[in-house]
């Protein structure tokens, strides 16, 4: 298990009150869970949809890689990496 360090952006600033913090996880999944104990409900809403899987406007980032190109939640997580959630912004 590694600490990582997990910055926010745009709307989840508000939600959690801090622009980034550190965790330790094995997973992405175990670290996004983490996030959810730790933020609760309004936190959870925001990255996951009703089904329990992560909402497609937000995007996950780790070490400038986007976990699409990963493996998705189960990419493993190593000491220091670094872990950027993005939702996305629209407008018209």
């Amino acid at each position: 298990m590694g600490k990582v360090k997990i910055t926010f952006f745009g709307p989840l600033t508000q939600t959690t009150g801090e622009n980034n913090t550190d965790i330790e996880a094995l997973n992405l999944k175990e670290a996004i869970n983490t996030l959810t104990v730790k933020y609760g409900e309004p936190f959870k809403s925001r990255v996951y949809d009703e089904k329990g899987r992560l909402r497609k406007f937000v995007n996950i980032y780790i070490n400038g890689k986007d976990i699409r190109f990963l493996n998705s939640l189960d990419t493993e997580l190593n000491e220091g990496d670094g872990i950027s959630i993005i939702p996305a912004v629209g407008g018209g």
